[in-house]
């Protein structure tokens, strides 16, 4: 465990106990508190988006509300809390051990890599949803356990390589069943995992205190919107190949 946590008592608290503080008044705990609410505002704005680019863009598209209205919108969850991870990671300046580190590039990596395989494969099929998927959660993946030098690089690498195979693998093994169920699922059961990772630098690290500064919720939905919209466009117009959902 890093030096700056020796004598705090923030690793001795529970989950729970976490999310009350983050919940409460506390201003120590105002950090965590604007990331929530935040990466809330992104998923929110995403959602409206894609609404309006539905009645718009997409409006020409046969079956656009059936095939892909429902991956989209997972899309724009997903995009978002991908954001407000990565937010949450760039929030600390300290010291990362290097077991902490590997396990932050395996676990942003491989989940980066379940979620957007598994909604590229379902639209564009396997082939490019592994190619997209493991190139984007790869860069994710070592992003993210760079910290610790060579070995979160590894683990990064490989979480991305083998999170974004499994995902698009996943949805085209699925397809004659309601994807959009599973999809939904995969995304909650990720999504649990990214909080869980969160949760692990708060008890590795201690809270991000008051004198954090975090980004405003118009840089985090920014950059939640280009990612949104890059995998909107691919999903919609990129190439397919192979059997792909709902054609």
């Amino acid at each position: 465990m890093s030096e700056c946590c020796e004598g705090s008592e923030t690793p001795k608290m529970t989950a729970a106990l976490t999310l009350k503080n983050i919940f409460s008044s506390n201003p120590k705990w105002e950090p965590e508190r604007n990331l929530i609410i935040f990466t809330g505002i992104a998923v929110v704005s995403l959602l409206i988006i894609l609404l309006v680019m539905s009645m718009t863009l997409f409006s020409q598209i046969p079956n656009f509300k059936e095939i892909y209205f429902p991956l989209l919108a997972l899309s724009a969850i997903i995009c978002a809390i991908i954001t407000g991870c990565g937010y949450h990671f760039l929030a600390y300046k300290k010291p990362v051990p290097c077991s902490i580190g590997m396990m932050e590039g395996m676990s942003f990596g491989m989940m980066a890599g379940f979620l957007i395989g598994a909604l590229i494969g379902a639209t564009n099929g396997m082939f490019w949803g592994s190619i997209v998927a493991m190139v984007a959660s790869s860069i994710i993946g070592v992003w993210a356990g760079k910290c610790c030098g060579v070995m979160g690089v590894i683990e990064g690498l490989m979480a991305g390589i083998m999170g974004g195979t499994m995902g698009a693998m996943l949805s085209v093994m699925l397809l004659a069943e309601p994807l959009p169920i599973f999809l939904a699922l995969l995304t909650f059961m990720c999504s649990i995992v990214l909080i869980a990772l969160a949760y692990m630098r708060i008890v590795e690290y201690g809270e991000l205190g008051t004198n954090t500064r975090i980004e405003s919720p118009i840089s985090m939905t920014s950059t939640a919107l280009i990612f949104f919209i890059l995998l909107t466009l691919f999903m919609v117009y990129g190439p397919k190949s192979g059997p792909v959902w709902g054609l």
